[in-house]
């Protein structure tokens, strides 16, 4: 690797530090901080485009971490702790609870994020998987989730603003019914 990638990943919009550790220990990858307000995803897409343009490649591909990457049960309540991960052409979605972990592999789009999300958290908790039907980002950074299980709908929200990971984690536990919304649940019958 050489080393002015961690000075070009510096000099990216959004990005507020990088701490490059590639030693061969557990904890070795590539930290990227952002600055407050930044588009993580938008980000995300510059440092990914940036390290296949400085060939960054091996047996042991470096974890690249924006911003928290994890979220724990301390967090929101969730529950469980949930790890959203980048890997070649998707994310790895992991859902841990004391005793029990899960994961998926899944593609780099926020339905499948989410429903990845779901079906982890949904093994963890001992339950049937949930369908997740809709993912939409509103205007002022509030994302909802909308799953299904028969004729039942459920709606989850959650606010971006503290990172797009914690936000559709928190979203998908509101939407299938492990993590309280604020104001309750919203659940519909729909005849279909």
């Amino acid at each position: 690797m050489t080393p002015n990638l961690a000075s070009r990943l510096q000099d990216l919009p959004g990005v507020a530090s990088v701490v490059v550790d590639l030693d061969d220990s557990e904890k070795s990858g590539i930290n990227v901080r952002l600055e407050p307000g930044s588009d993580e995803a938008d980000v995300l897409e510059r440092v990914r485009a940036l390290l296949i343009a400085y060939g960054v490649r091996g047996d042991k591909t470096p974890i690249l971490q924006v911003g928290r990457r994890r979220y724990s049960a301390a967090d929101d309540s969730l529950g469980v702790d949930v790890r959203i991960t980048p890997v070649k052409g998707g994310a790895r979605v992991e859902v841990m609870r004391t005793s029990v972990r899960s994961f998926r592999v899944v593609p780099a789009n926020a339905k499948a994020i989410a429903q990845g999300i779901s079906d982890a958290w949904c093994q963890v908790v001992a339950r049937v998987p949930v369908e997740i039907a809709e993912v939409a980002l509103g205007d002022r950074g509030d994302l909802s989730v909308t799953a299904r299980e028969g004729t039942r709908t459920s709606v989850g929200t959650a606010n971006v603003e503290n990172g797009w990971s914690k936000g559709i984690a928190l979203a998908v536990g509101r939407a299938i019914g492990t993590v309280k919304a604020p104001h309750g649940a919203s659940l519909t019958e729909s005849g279909w």
